[in-house]
């Protein structure tokens, strides 16, 4: 069963991300722009990048509080990267943006 305490967000925003080096982070900050005043989590999955990606995206984190970041030891895929950050995610509200910024966060509004 999964934990929906009284800290836990309204919605978490799950994004995939593989090999997504200088565009995941203006992604979270799109994220977090589109959601202000809004209790929410943005989950990034790593897929094994093989670039700088989760480095950068761990560095992101300290201007970005509602950023968490997964990361698969080996590529799975972005069907398996989706899974594993909805699993993960604490809100009982789920939505997926790929991590190339295809679809604007401001469209899932």
């Amino acid at each position: 069963m999964i934990d929906r305490s009284a800290s836990s967000p309204d919605i978490s925003v799950v994004v995939p991300v593989h090999d997504e080096s200088g565009a995941a982070v203006p992604l979270a900050r799109e994220i977090a722009e589109a959601f202000v005043g809004r209790s929410y989590e943005m989950i990034f999955v790593n897929d094994a990048s093989r670039d700088s990606t989760l480095a950068e995206l761990q560095a992101a984190m300290a201007e970005l509080p509602a950023l968490r970041v997964l990361s698969h030891g080996a590529n799975a895929g972005q069907s398996r990267a989706v899974r594993t950050g909805v699993l993960a995610a604490r809100a009982p509200i789920v939505v997926t943006l790929d991590g190339d910024g295809q679809n604007p966060p401001r469209s899932e509004e």
